[in-house]
C-alpha cells in the first residue's frame, strides 16, 4: 500500500520519512527503536519526480563512495567538482 507524506524542510534539504513499522520489518532500527544510524541508503531518481531508495550492505560500500571514484557496484558518484565547456 502507497503511503502519502509531505515534504519536509531540515534545514534547506527536502527530507521524506519513512514508516516506522516498514523500517522495523526490514530490520532498519536498533534496539532502542530508533533508526540505525549505521545503515547505508542509496536514494537515486528514476525519472523526474520519482526515486528509488535501497540499502546497501558493507559489501556494497567502499571508500570510493567518499573519494568521488566510481565504486564496483558501477554507480555513479561525483565529487563536486565539475568543468563546464
Amino acid at each position: 500500500m502507497a503511503r502519502i507524506t509531505n515534504l519536509s524542510d531540515n534545514n534547506g534539504t527536502g527530507t521524506v520519512s519513512l514508516p516506522k513499522d516498514e523500517l522495523e520489518m526490514c530490520d532498519l532500527l536498533n534496539e532502542s527503536g530508533l533508526p540505525d544510524s549505521d545503515v547505508q541508503l542509496m536514494v537515486m531518481m528514476e525519472a523526474p519526480g520519482e526515486w528509488r531508495v535501497s540499502v546497501l550492505d558493507d559489501s556494497d560500500v567502499d571508500d570510493s563512495w567518499y573519494t568521488g571514484e566510481t565504486p564496483d557496484t558501477g554507480v555513479n558518484v561525483n565529487n563536486g567538482n565539475s568543468t563546464s565547456r
